[in-house]
């Protein structure tokens, strides 16, 4: 695992969380440096996609690893996290644990999806031939997955990508980034943590005492994810957005008037 630190100066420590197969460079690129204008902002690369030789093992494992940052370098305490899908789950697993505490948790349109280990096998070894295929095809999975974000609303308008630098859907930009992660790294850190992320269990009623959680909340993605965030937070605060599944990451303003809403406590 590595972290690598922005704004440095500034006290308020704000932890930025990747998701599934991906890096802090591909989810969070245009967030970094406004984000660091205002927060000492530090930025999780998992282990295997991290650069090193060392291959992902459990989301258990590299939570720990997370936890002994924080309680070595930070003395236990981060003002916020913000968890982009699958780390969402991380955060998750960061706040029930009670080993380091969290000011403000903000979840990314996380799926939250959990299954027996049987079930899991078998979606980990059918995602993994997909991805071992995207790795190769890098091309046809584009074309592949620009008609599916149409079809399932995941695209982003001109009008929304504006301010953002973007030429083109940030969808499309970030998943590029996405298939160019699989093809570098180790298949087994691309298959464990896959896998992984299915079997960890999260509590349901996710309740700790100085800890507000907020949930960035697609619309699009419809009730059955706004139902998992009540049943595994005790008072979510959820906030609905009209964008497909991580869309407002093609815009950091709106993001960080978020952010600064809930930290000063003037979200209504």
């Amino acid at each position: 695992m590595k972290i690598t630190e922005f704004g440095k100066e500034h006290e308020k420590t704000f932890m930025l969380l990747p998701g599934t197969c991906c890096t802090w460079e591909i989810n969070f690129d245009l967030l970094i440096e406004p984000l660091s204008q205002k927060y000492h902002v530090l930025c999780v690369n998992y282990t295997g996609f991290d650069g090193g030789d060392d291959v992902f093992d459990t989301q258990e494992s590299e939570t720990e690893r997370i936890e002994e940052y924080v309680i070595r370098s930070l003395g236990g305490q981060l003002d916020a996290v913000y968890g982009s899908s699958m780390g969402g789950s991380f955060a998750s697993l960061l706040t029930q644990r009670k080993r380091v505490h969290i000011d403000h948790v903000f979840i990314g349109s996380s799926d939250l999806d959990q299954a027996s280990p049987f079930v899991a096998r078998l979606e980990t070894a059918f995602m993994g031939s997909m991805m071992k295929w995207m790795a190769k095809h890098p091309d046809k999975a584009m074309s592949k997955f620009s008609k599916i974000a149409d079809a399932k609303g995941m695209s982003i308008s001109e009008e929304e990508l504006k301010g953002t630098g973007l030429s083109d859907d940030y969808m499309q930009h970030m998943m590029k980034g996405f298939f160019e992660t699989i093809g570098k790294v180790n298949h087994k850190s691309v298959t464990n943590q896959f896998y992984s992320d299915l079997v960890t269990k999260l509590d349901d009623g996710i309740d700790v005492p100085g800890t507000a959680i907020h949930v960035f909340h697609s619309e699009k993605m419809g009730e059955k994810y706004l139902k998992r965030y009540c049943r595994h937070y005790a008072a979510p605060d959820i906030i609905p957005l009209d964008y497909g599944h991580e869309g407002w990451l093609g815009n950091p303003t709106l993001m960080i008037e978020i952010f600064d809403r809930c930290m000063n406590g003037d979200r209504k």
